[in-house]
């Protein structure tokens, strides 16, 4: 089926927030409160999610959330997500083995050309949103990524999430995290249009 998604559910896990592209200085005053513990830290955070909404902004992305993850009182930013509707990815009938090929094929040129993108790993899993591939990468020492590429059953759009973080120590636990988001993703499609049927009006016969 090709329906349109014209909604996704979610749900962050604890020390996270998340926002649609633009809401950023009305998100990043609530989350600053709830995340940190001194006026100090509130005043960072606030200020670091403000910026972060005006990257994603100005760069007129296809984001349709933008998330920050924070670990401690501190207020320091220690991973971001950025999830985007990619359309039409979804080709043939196992989209999600297709694009497993491409990302191979990728990860083979990385290996036989001087590049900072280093790819750890990549393979196909199953969350209840459908078939997705899972990638781990990073560039260079000092960003790490997990990308989730969702493919739902009844679109041949994906979903796109990717979680990255400059604190190689925490890699393991933000894949984790990644892992608990996609489980709990839900998709919305655009309703099908339906033709209108005539009914033909009922007609006494004579006896």
């Amino acid at each position: 089926m090709n329906q349109q998604i014209v909604r996704i559910d979610l749900p962050l896990p604890d020390r996270w927030c998340g926002w649609r592209p633009g809401e950023g200085p009305r998100v990043a005053a609530r989350a600053a409160a709830a995340l940190t513990d001194s006026p100090v830290a509130e005043t960072r955070l606030r200020s670091a999610l403000e910026a972060v909404d005006r990257a994603v902004v100005e760069q007129h992305s296809h984001h349709v959330r933008v998330g920050a993850w924070v670990p401690d009182l501190s207020g320091d930013v220690v991973g971001g997500l950025a999830c985007e509707i990619l359309a039409g990815a979804a080709d043939g009938l196992d989209p999600a083995a297709e694009f497993l090929g491409r990302v191979k094929r990728k990860i083979g040129r990385s290996r036989r050309t001087a590049t900072r993108l280093i790819y750890h790993s990549a393979s196909v899993r199953t969350v209840p949103a459908g078939g997705a591939v899972v990638t781990l990468r990073s560039h260079g020492a000092h960003r790490h990524e997990v990308v989730w590429t969702v493919f739902p059953a009844e679109s041949r759009g994906a979903v796109e999430l990717r979680f990255d973080t400059r604190a190689g120590s925490r890699f393991e636990e933000l894949v984790a995290h990644a892992e608990a988001v996609v489980r709990d993703l839900r998709v919305t499609f655009a309703r099908p249009l339906v033709g209108r049927v005539t009914v033909p009006p009922h007609v006494e016969q004579p006896a």
